[in-house]
């Protein structure tokens, strides 16, 4: 667990439990895969990272940052990307307010196609 830490705790890109095993299994021979899913999930559960529904079986992971954003994920590439989108905020604790609802956090993801990938779509 502890290289898989130290190996993740410096990103700041958003990345895949296959990414960290194929980095770490390079570096550290004994570390199986189901060990890496398993600690990446765990870490998530503690808040450590924040875990990414990319809209297949897949999940991306990010160092959980202090400061809340929302993705646009594109189902192309499987590029994610941060979406500072403060406008909404108050709509969403609004929303939730006139529900009754005790908002504790929320998650926002975008899926659809990055600019990249439209243009090789066009051309």
């Amino acid at each position: 667990r502890q290289a898989i830490i130290k190996l993740v705790a410096p990103r700041s890109d958003h990345f895949s439990a296959q990414e960290v095993w194929d980095e770490v299994r390079g570096q550290y021979r004994g570390i199986g895969r189901a060990t890496v899913f398993r600690t990446l999930d765990l870490l998530a559960e503690l808040g450590v990272l924040n875990r990414i529904h990319t809209g297949d079986s897949c999940h991306r992971y990010t160092v959980c940052d202090t400061r809340h954003h929302h993705h646009l994920m594109c189902v192309e590439c499987g590029q994610v990307m941060p979406l500072e989108a403060s406008g909404i905020e108050q709509q969403i604790r609004r929303m939730a307010g006139e529900a009754g609802f005790e908002l504790l956090t929320h998650h926002l993801e975008l899926i659809g196609r990055c600019a990249s990938c439209r243009q090789q779509a066009t051309s």
